[in-house]
């Protein structure tokens, strides 16, 4: 996939997230299931770095933020989120997170050379987002970038989106045709990989957002190039508890950032 097509399927999303924030805000309030079963990983790696490092890549509404805070001593948490869309990093700030410390940026981490927070962190979070990211290997840029700040020890949690798997998506899907032809950028169908779709948004699905759908095999493939260990896998979440798939993992080949001023070694 070409960097136009990539700027072009963020420029989508990036669109949607900032128009529709306060619907997208409003249906996205409760905590999703799957992250009760990541309490006993986080538990293991709590003592091992006090306060807790946290990176919420693509923190949205800052939901995930909330959970730990109810989960967990806020006061032994350090907690970083990460977002594209400015009104959902607002409605994130609003929460008043109480943590030891807490900060939100505004930032695009599917654009390329985009700045992500230093590391380490103990725990990194990236839910519902991998399907949003255009191409294979912006994907696996953006996980090889994340597990370089991951922490001795620390932990990478994503899920993965199983839309595919399901009628109620399928039958939903619009055709790129149809997008192109009243897009004012359309796209170059040419650059499309398999699995990548349009799904709309909404009773009238007049907006759209870009997901790709990654096979359990395919994700496994993935992080086990990049020299992550899965530690865990599990399926959790939506009507039937298999919407998203989980992947816990922890990245064999962590190297801790030098600190600013400092060369690497």
């Amino acid at each position: 996939m070409d960097e136009q097509t990539v700027r072009s399927l963020n420029a989508i999303n990036r669109t949607f997230y900032s128009t529709h924030a306060v619907e997208f805000d409003q249906s996205r309030s409760a905590p999703w299931p799957g992250w009760t079963r990541l309490l006993p990983h986080i538990g293991q790696i709590r003592g091992e770095a006090t306060p807790l490092r946290v990176l919420d890549v693509g923190c949205g509404n800052g939901r995930f933020g909330a959970f730990l805070a109810d989960q967990l001593p806020a006061s032994e948490i350090d907690y970083c989120g990460i977002d594209s869309s400015p009104p959902l990093i607002s409605r994130a700030s609003e929460r008043a997170l109480p943590f030891a410390g807490v900060e939100f940026r505004q930032t695009d981490f599917v654009e390329a050379g985009s700045e992500l927070p230093k590391g380490p962190f103990s725990l990194i979070g990236l839910f519902g987002i991998l399907h949003h990211v255009p191409g294979h290997a912006h994907r696996r840029e953006l996980l090889r970038r994340l597990g370089e700040r991951l922490a001795p020890g620390g932990i990478l949690a994503l899920t993965t989106w199983q839309f595919e798997a399901f009628a109620r998506f399928q039958n939903r899907l619009v055709p790129w045709s149809d997008y192109n032809r009243t897009a004012t950028d359309p796209i170059e169908t040419a650059q499309l990989e398999p699995g990548d779709h349009l799904l709309p948004w909404g009773d009238e699905g007049i907006a759209h957002r870009y997901c790709h759908f990654t096979s359990e095999d395919d994700t496994r493939e993935l992080l086990e190039g990049l020299l992550f260990e899965i530690v865990d896998s599990y399926a959790a979440d939506g009507r039937e508890g298999n919407l998203n798939r989980y992947f816990i993992c922890r990245f064999s080949n962590t190297q801790v950032e030098p600190k600013e001023g400092e060369m690497p070694g």
